[in-house]
């Protein structure tokens, strides 16, 4: 395996992928608010689920753009708030437009399919989980979406890093 083109490039853009690595995990807990607050407006709010998707997903890209700027890119705090975050917010507004056409694609779809289902339990609770398993996976696909775009504009003052040196010290390529 570690003769193989992807573990050479993997190795060589290590600092990246550690950088990759902790943007997925500020991303996970942007997706866990994101799901606390879609479950909370929808199921107790009442709220109507487009609505309430848009809210929640607001909420989870101002704590993604917190913990972005204060953890994976700290580099990018020489950069002024004010022009940084309506830069983020516009990569995640795209992002929302790819969470909602995700939603309305699939939703009805997954709800039709678990409604099918013979076990009494899901049939019986298949919205929830419809609502809940498309939204993981406009997740995944807004993910990568706001990575990519997210790096090569928001942070792109941020310099990219290649493997650790011997000295255990990310160097700038």
């Amino acid at each position: 395996m570690r003769q193989t083109k992807i573990y050479g490039v993997a190795r060589a853009n290590k600092g990246e992928i550690k950088r990759f690595a902790k943007f997925a995990a500020v991303g996970f807990s942007g997706l866990i608010v994101d799901y606390m607050l879609l479950n909370l407006l929808t199921y107790f709010g009442r709220m109507a689920e487009p609505v309430a998707l848009g809210v929640a997903f607001i909420a989870a890209a101002i704590n993604n753009f917190i913990w972005n700027r204060l953890w994976v890119y700290p580099e990018s705090r020489s950069e002024p708030k004010r022009k940084q975050l309506p830069v983020f917010l516009a990569v995640n507004a795209v992002g929302l437009g790819i969470n909602e056409l995700i939603f309305f694609g699939f939703n009805h779809l997954i709800d039709a399919m678990l409604a099918a289902v013979p076990f009494a339990l899901i049939s019986s609770h298949h919205q929830g989980i419809g609502l809940n398993l498309t939204k993981g996976i406009a997740a995944i696909v807004v993910m990568v979406w706001n990575y990519v775009v997210n790096r090569l504009v928001t942070f792109r003052n941020v310099k990219w890093t290649q493997r650790d040196s011997d000295a255990g010290v990310e160097s700038a390529l």
